[in-house]
C-alpha cells in the first residue's frame, strides 16, 4: 500500500464515513482487510449501466481501498494506472490549499470532500477552497471516471469478488 499511501489518505481517510456501516472508523482498522459492499442488497452485475455507475460512484472509497490493498482484486493492474496518476498529482500539488486540506483531514480520519463542502465551514475557508478547487476537481473527476468505467465493465467479476470476500474467513488479505 505504500505506493498509494497518499491516495489512501485522500480517498479513504478523508471519506472514512463511507466505512461506518462496516464498523470501521479509521484507516488503521482497514489494514489487511477487504471491505466488500453487500452484493445481495445491490447486485452490481444485475444493474443497468447508468445505475451501476451510480452505485459504484457512491461506493468509490470502499472500492479504492480494496483496489489498493487486495492483490487479487479484479482487473487490479488496469485500475492501478489511474490511481498512479492521481498519486502523482497529490505529490506534485501537495502545497495546493485544497489538496493540503484533504490530506490533513484524511490523515486524521476526518471526512472532507472538497466537491461537497460542509455548510458549517467558515465562509473565508469555503471561499479559499472554491478558489483553488480546480486542481482537485480535475484530478478527482478523471480518477473517478476511469475507475468507475473499468469497474462497470467488470461488473460480473466484481460481484463474484464481493461474494468471495464476504465468505467467512476471507476478510483478511493474504500476504504475497
Amino acid at each position: 500500500m505504500s505506493e498509494f499511501h497518499l491516495s489512501h489518505i485522500a480517498l479513504v481517510g478523508a471519506r472514512i464515513a463511507s466505512f461506518n456501516e462496516y464498523g470501521v472508523s479509521n484507516r488503521n482498522d482497514l489494514k489487511m482487510r477487504r471491505i466488500a459492499p453487500d452484493c445481495e442488497e445491490t447486485d452490481i452485475a444485475g444493474l443497468d449501466r447508468n445505475e451501476r455507475r451510480k452505485v459504484l460512484t457512491q461506493q468509490l472509497p470502499v472500492w479504492i481501498h480494496n483496489i489498493i490493498t487486495d492483490p487479487e482484486f479484479p482487473k487490479r493492474k488496469k485500475l492501478l494506472m489511474p490511481l498512479r496518476r492521481f498519486e502523482g498529482e497529490l505529490r506534485d500539488k501537495k502545497n495546493d490549499e485544497v489538496v493540503s486540506a484533504v490530506m490533513s483531514a484524511g490523515f486524521k480520519n476526518q471526512t472532507f470532500n472538497p466537491l461537497d463542502l460542509p455548510k458549517t465551514m467558515p465562509m473565508r475557508r469555503r471561499c479559499a477552497m472554491v478558489a483553488h478547487i480546480a486542481v482537485w476537481q480535475e484530478a478527482y473527476q478523471s480518477l473517478e471516471d476511469e475507475l468507475v468505467s473499468i469497474m462497470s465493465d467488470e461488473a460480473p467479476a466484481l460481484s463474484q469478488w464481493c461474494q468471495d470476500a464476504r465468505r467467512p474467513g476471507h476478510t483478511m488479505i493474504e500476504a504475497h
